[in-house]
């Protein structure tokens, strides 16, 4: 992690990647110190800076030229802009071999021991270059470096090399396919960049979550002891009590809310001038029924009657309805013939249909 020189700008290296990976805490203080050096919190003692473990490779690049091979060396102490640009340039040319070559894409950067030129298709032209690792000896940390390299090498040349090579005493080989282990890298390296632009320098990350601590552990040990101390911290919910209250917010959830509850017992309102009055159960009616028939009647049935009505009895009076109101019939003594209209409500006057 340092600046870049030209414009300042943080450039982050596999080295940041893989002390984030393994401690965010102490990726988090490299930043730190490196926005603000004046911080006040003390390093360990006897303990140096994250460097480039990236060795020159100039013995490789002579082993190679005498074999003949086509080889471009790019100068190790030249400066970054210099480096950067003789390996762009070394590509575009197709060279077989680049040995010390400097790659960077954005704010990633990084060198490269060797880059290997070889048969495909890729926006340099119908070759393409996977990165090799020649550093001599090989750690938990080599493969997740050569992804580091391949994945500024897909968006330089457009294509992901297919594999990476671990070459070891000039002779062994170690094929790596690619595909293999880019996977873990693009997922570390997506929540180093989310950590990098949350950053914050009053938000230090938890030390308990990283599996060490850097050159910052009595930093960290201090910040564990200061938590300890405190009662509020100390007094955690103990199993037994989580298990205990997690029913009870889960019927909480299921419970219906008060709204539908007070919905459910509101009473119907009363009803309006000439409607029905409200029943508590009413007749079914026949499936021919129509939709304006009142309880108990349906013109439907009336209409597919054939057969003459009986006579009404002589003995008891006929009366004309005048209104239906449900299972109420309104009449008048006075006269059978007068018909007194009724204001138009929810409930249809019918007086008219029942008229033979």
């Amino acid at each position: 992690m340092y600046r870049y020189s030209v414009d300042s700008t943080i450039t982050y290296t596999s080295e940041d990647l893989v002390l984030f990976k393994e401690s965010p805490f102490a990726a988090w203080m490299e930043r730190l110190t490196l926005e603000n050096p004046g911080h006040g919190l003390v390093p360990d003692a006897g303990s140096t800076p994250p460097d480039n473990s990236m060795l020159r490779q100039d013995d490789v690049a002579a082993m190679l030229r005498s074999e003949g091979r086509k080889v471009v060396l790019v100068d190790w102490e030249e400066s970054e802009p210099v480096r950067r640009s003789a390996t762009l340039s070394a590509m575009r040319d197709g060279a077989d071999f680049i040995v010390n070559g400097q790659l960077a894409v954005g704010p990633l950067a990084g060198s490269s021991n060797l880059l290997l030129k070889t048969s495909g298709y890729s926006e340099l032209g119908d070759y393409l270059y996977v990165p090799c690792d020649t550093q001599g000896k090989t750690n938990l940390h080599s493969a997740f470096r050569l992804c580091f390299t391949a994945d500024l090498l897909h968006s330089l040349q457009g294509v992901l090399p297919p594999r990476m090579l671990i070459i070891r005493g000039g002779a062994d080989l170690l094929p790596l396919q690619t595909e293999d282990h880019v996977y873990h890298y693009r997922a570390v390296k997506q929540r180093f960049m989310e950590a990098q632009r949350k950053f914050r320098k009053h938000r230090m990350p938890d030390p308990s979550l990283s599996a060490h601590f850097g050159r910052w552990s009595d930093c960290a040990n201090e910040v564990l002891k200061q938590r300890a101390l405190q009662p509020e911290k100390a007094a955690e919910p103990v199993q037994e009590e989580l298990d205990v209250a997690v029913p009870e917010r889960a019927v909480q959830q299921e419970s219906p809310p008060l709204q539908v509850l007070e919905r459910r017992r509101r009473q119907p309102p009363p009803p309006v001038y000439g409607d029905p009055e409200p029943a508590v159960a009413r007749d079914p009616r026949p499936r021919d029924s129509h939709p304006l028939d009142p309880a108990g009647f349906s013109f439907g049935k009336r209409a597919a009657v054939t057969a003459p009505l009986p006579a009404p009895a002589p003995a008891a009076p006929v009366q004309t309805p005048l209104h239906v109101s449900g299972s109420a019939v309104d009449r008048d003594d006075d006269s059978a013939d007068r018909f007194t209209p009724v204001p138009f409500s929810a409930s249809l006057n019918t007086r008219d249909s029942l008229d033979d």
